[in-house]
């Protein structure tokens, strides 16, 4: 019902906003619920940056939804668009590349309470995105578990857009050692990931230094952890080389 009243709500304004956008979008973000100073980013459905009015003039058009990931601790959200027709849960198109700031999320944790973009920053992040039934999903667990081991600098997160009860279950059954968040379906949405597993490696800012799909299964072990430990190294390179500060040019003589 949420989620209709807000479409709605949009559809309403986005009629409206000739005559006034900046109140009109502030009504709309009221409705979000991010406190006193909210930060919200549009995203059209391939993921680029929109304005208010246009998304509200998008999404009032045909038949249109959009995923919403927030962090309402932070006061932060990201909203994007999904092509004409498209519904939650539908394949999307991975949209957010090196320097991206990476979506704000809120998710429940099976170690208990819940988990924020915020709470992994001052140090590199890798994500995987999986669902329970997912075969390379299930043969990367041991490589994923041994690259954590080795590398204690770092977070690690195991991210499925399933309820606790298939969460746990894959826990159990294939001994994941992972912080494991679950309920993540409008994260998936948001970033566009329609191919499990997907690696994510998040630079201490929160940018998005990477990402990959898992390993292949007919590797070894031994060259599954080798190619994750090649591809992080790479990341992390040039997510280095990305923030490193700019020197002047030596003055001629």
């Amino acid at each position: 019902m949420r989620p209709l009243l807000i479409l709605l709500l949009l559809i309403c304004m986005a009629a409206a906003q000739a005559a006034n956008p900046g109140q009109d979008e502030q009504a709309f973000i009221a409705t979000l619920h991010l406190g006193a100073t909210p930060h919200v980013r549009y995203l059209d459905a391939a993921g680029r940056p929109l304005d208010y009015a246009t998304f509200a003039q998008q999404l009032s058009q045909g038949r249109r939804h959009y995923s919403i990931t927030r962090d309402t601790q932070a006061g932060m959200a990201v909203l994007r668009l999904r092509p004409p027709g498209a519904h939650a849960g539908e394949p999307g198109r991975f949209a957010f590349g090196r320097g991206d700031l990476f979506p704000p999320f809120e998710l429940p944790s099976l170690r208990g309470g819940m988990q924020r973009l915020g709470d992994f920053q001052g140090r590199y992040t890798l994500i995987s995105f999986f669902f329970a039934e997912c075969p390379p999903c299930i043969a990367e667990v041991p490589t994923l578990n041994a690259y954590a081991r080795e590398h204690g600098d770092m977070n690690f997160i195991a991210i499925t857009y399933e309820d606790a009860a298939s969460a746990r279950d894959f826990v159990k059954r294939h001994d994941s050692t992972w912080n494991v968040l679950y309920d993540g379906q409008a994260l998936t949405d948001t970033l566009g990931i329609g191919v499990f597993p997907t690696l994510i490696l998040i630079d201490p800012s929160g940018r998005v230094a990477g990402a990959a799909v898992g390993m292949s299964m007919e590797d070894t072990p031994a060259q599954r952890l080798a190619d994750l430990g090649g591809w992080v190294e790479q990341w992390k390179a040039a997510s280095r080389q990305r923030t490193q500060p700019m020197h002047a040019a030596p003055t001629q003589q």
